[in-house]
């Protein structure tokens, strides 16, 4: 598909087909973010992190393990 086209999905169009292109669309956004020098906000079992374009995360909530309850720092 050329770039900058938007593939039309069906409500009948097959889930993996739906799935891949939602998938392919949520890459470029993400890509495009970070091109652009913004961060792109993301979570893991550490906590809430901004990524930046060269792969640095800076956390900006941290959870405490086995609380069940967060730290913000």
């Amino acid at each position: 598909m050329a770039e900058g086209k938007t593939k039309k999905l069906r409500f009948d169009s097959p889930r993996e087909e739906v799935e891949r292109t939602l998938k392919q669309s949520s890459i470029n956004e993400i890509e495009g973010t970070l091109e652009s020098g913004a961060p792109v906000r993301a979570i893991d079992k550490i906590g809430i992190y901004d990524r930046y374009k060269d792969s640095t995360k800076v956390y900006v909530k941290k959870f405490v393990s086995g609380s069940g309850e967060e730290d913000e720092e």
